[in-house]
């Protein structure tokens, strides 16, 4: 029996090792708990385009209101919306048949007020209402 080592008398070359073709199956990443309440931009866009759709058109037909220059009788005035304007036939009965410049005072007040309700209600209503077509017509990125 030998007790004496083997010694390697030539170089040792190593053998690639054979490709797995088995994959270990990937791990999901956890999901994301905010995901489900969360919207996604698409769908926050959607629900600003509507609430100004809504808000624009809610602005345009409430009656627009006028403080009553009277200090003897103090409270409102309505003029009218947006829409239809402002009647001087209402406007007078709520006055209790004034006299003309009084009258034409308030209509100009209540043209001025409708006028600045004007500017907020319809380009809320229109931007709204293009929002909510552009969402319509466009078709989303597929990742």
């Amino acid at each position: 029996m030998n007790t004496e080592p083997d010694l390697a008398t030539a170089p040792t070359v190593r053998q690639p090792v054979p490709p797995n073709t088995e994959t270990p199956p990937a791990e999901k990443p956890p999901a994301d708990p905010l995901a489900k309440v969360m919207l996604t931009p698409r769908q926050f866009w959607a629900v600003l385009a509507i609430a100004g759709m809504l808000l624009g058109l809610l602005l345009a037909l409430l009656p627009v209101r006028v403080a009553n220059a009277d200090p003897a009788n103090p409270g409102h005035v309505t003029c009218g919306n947006t829409i239809g304007g402002v009647e001087t036939g209402p406007l007078d009965d709520q006055l209790d048949g004034p006299g003309e410049d009084v009258l034409a005072t308030y209509v100009n007040t209540c043209e001025s007020a409708i006028a600045t309700r004007l500017a907020y209600s319809w380009p809320l209503f229109f931007a709204g209402t293009l929002a909510i077509v552009w969402r319509g017509v466009v078709r989303r990125e597929t990742a």
